[in-house]
């Protein structure tokens, strides 16, 4: 595999795909909305923003698709850099949280700290979780049960997905590198075709899967974006404001290729936007500690003394833990040599 970077994506194109972009903040965007979504669904709140959860889920690993598949491919297709530099990025922070989310639990807890530790559904908890098998065991023993929902940390069910499309990377590098950069569209035009029929969590691999295939004809698609921007957006808004019958029909199982257009031409024709490159970026330690965070204002009344607080609290509380984890974990880690 020494040279199929060569054949999957010239050195010109990748230094064209690091060119200033706004991936941070569409990550930023959408870590905001993800916050914003789940105090909805926790505080039972009528949505309060225009984003919706499922959309920034599709963000996400549309996003994830184009940046780690570039990211193997950049290092000339070695698979050992490439699973030492994925697993830095997202485990340690990933362990860490998971321990503190369980000395947070034992604080919270109407159960003695004894009574917690003997409890099984403790260990089953972190075992669980450590194995990214999350819905096993979401919720700690006698903690947040007067909450709406009582999981610790109902949003971290995504990470089984995200490292398993991690590892289908170099194995789709390998499968397109030994055939030609079309296989990833049969591969897209396939998943299309049934894609209606397909279950939520398979659906959001078509937009990982479209992330990467946009990477493959970035050229390509560069080349024409000033017309694919502004169609894709419409194609895809045409979903969620207008039910035309047969063509909303029609959007909506184009959007796994609409809407991975759309981001990555925003992220390369926005650029002002592209001042975010410059600060620190947190949205993954946003993603792993916002939801507890808003347990905990729920469990202790802010939220039924004021909503409008308690979502500005979520906020600042939030991205205290995340910048900890960016300064003192994430950061360390990806610059260790």
């Amino acid at each position: 595999m020494a040279n199929r970077h060569d054949i999957l994506l010239h050195e010109e194109i990748i230094q064209r795909v690091r060119q200033d972009n706004c991936f941070d903040f569409l990550r930023y965007l959408f870590a905001f909305s993800l916050i914003v979504a789940h105090f909805c669904v926790l505080t039972d709140t009528e949505p309060i923003w225009f984003i919706s959860g499922t959309n920034r889920v599709k963000a996400f690993f549309t996003i994830t698709g184009f940046l780690v598949t570039y990211s193997f491919l950049r290092r000339n297709c070695d698979i050992t850099s490439y699973a030492r530099k994925r697993f830095r990025r997202i485990i340690p922070a990933y362990m860490v949280c998971i321990i503190a989310c369980l000395l947070l639990g034992m604080a919270v807890s109407s159960l003695g700290i004894a009574d917690f530790l003997a409890n099984g559904q403790t260990w089953k908890y972190l075992i669980a979780n450590i194995s990214m098998l999350n819905w096993l065991e979401p919720e700690l023993p006698m903690t947040f049960q007067d909450n709406l929902a009582p999981q610790m940390n109902g949003s971290l069910w995504s990470m089984k997905q995200e490292v398993l499309f991690y590892c289908l990377v170099p194995i789709l590098m390998y499968i397109i590198g030994r055939t030609k950069r079309w296989t990833s569209l049969m591969m897209m035009a396939g998943c299309i075709s049934v894609y209606y029929f397909m279950p939520v969590q398979v659906q959001y691999f078509v937009y990982f899967l479209s992330g990467m295939t946009l990477l493959l004809y970035f050229d390509l698609f560069m080349k024409h974006v000033r017309w694919l921007l502004p169609v894709s957006a419409v194609l895809f808004l045409f979903v969620g404001f207008f039910h035309v019958p047969v063509l909303s029909d029609v959007c909506f199982i184009l959007e796994p290729v609409t809407f991975p257009m759309m981001l990555v031409g925003i992220a390369y024709c926005c650029k002002p936007l592209n001042v975010f490159r410059r600060f620190d970026n947190i949205t993954y330690g946003l993603y792993l500690y916002h939801f507890p965070v808003i347990q905990c204002l729920i469990l202790f009344g802010v939220v039924e003394y004021s909503k409008s607080l308690a979502l500005i609290l979520a906020f600042v509380i939030t991205a205290i833990p995340a910048c900890v984890s960016w300064f003192w974990i994430e950061k360390p880690l990806m610059n260790k040599k």
